[in-house]
């Protein structure tokens, strides 16, 4: 189904009391059914409404009793920009197909639709070609590392767990012990060190396309690279590599240190 099929539509009871009319579908994590419908009472106040207590949705949504005190689900990314993992926008979502097969809808004259697994939610929606393109860009470099010192952990554990080589000496004769060194007073064991974690911030177009600006970036002559409150398209994103302000962009985005 389409969730924006039922966006708009009259809440009834089912004695026919009009109850509001929905305002969004809320899908479930697995994108099979619609978790929840959020909907606005005749004063516009909003209530939640669980898919469990709908009744019926064909000309009108007919509601039980039931009623949630907070949102289930996921967020509808209806009308969120799209980009491709090369970051070449490609719309925004006009539409989210639920089911066994569910799928985003593109807006535009083609109507394209992309299977969900092929996608990344969030602010933006960002697509790959494949499925496994998708696993692969989301796992990162960080389990590669781990993954590295964990096996040179085990080497180390196996080196180390082996017993000493034992010297046969032939029989009639004894091993004849070296003479020892007095023991030398030793200075006390410097205090551990403690490494502390090391944070990095991962600059790529596909963390920054589609989101807004929080102060403005201008390249060295004054020019404006970004201003506050835009969007950040391909284009931006080329200026400020050029101008060598694409550190100074992703802050400026991402966090709130500038």
């Amino acid at each position: 189904m389409l969730i924006t099929s039922l966006v708009g539509k009259s809440v009834l009871s089912r004695a026919g009391e009009h109850l509001g009319y929905v305002l969004a579908v809320r899908p479930a994590r697995d994108f099979t059914k619609p978790a929840c419908l959020v909907c606005a009472d005749e004063e516009e106040e909003p209530f939640y409404l669980p898919a469990r207590a709908v009744l019926s949705a064909e000309d009108a949504v007919i509601a039980g009793n039931g009623r949630s005190k907070t949102p289930t689900g996921v967020e509808s990314p209806v009308s969120r920009p799209v980009y491709t993992s090369t970051g070449e926008s490609l719309g925004c979502v006009a539409d989210m197909v639920l089911g066994e097969l569910p799928e985003i809808v593109l807006s535009g004259a083609d109507a394209r639709h992309i299977p969900i697994p092929c996608t990344v939610l969030g602010e933006t929606v960002i697509v790959y070609p494949t499925e496994e393109a998708r696993r692969k860009a989301c796992r990162g470099t960080c389990k590669k590392a781990k993954d590295g010192t964990h096996v040179r952990h085990q080497r180390t554990k196996r080196a180390s767990a082996a017993p000493p080589a034992q010297t046969v000496q032939p029989e009639g004769q004894t091993a004849e012990r070296p003479p020892q060194a007095p023991p030398q007073p030793t200075a006390p064991p410097a205090p551990a060190i403690r490494a502390q974690p090391q944070t990095t911030m991962r600059i790529d177009r596909t963390n920054l396309l589609g989101r807004r600006v929080k102060r403005s970036v201008f390249d060295a002559q004054g020019a404006p690279v970004a201003l506050a409150g835009e969007r950040i398209t391909p284009d931006i994103l080329a200026r400020a590599r050029n101008s060598n302000r694409l550190l100074a962009l992703t802050v400026n985005t991402l966090t709130n240190l500038y």
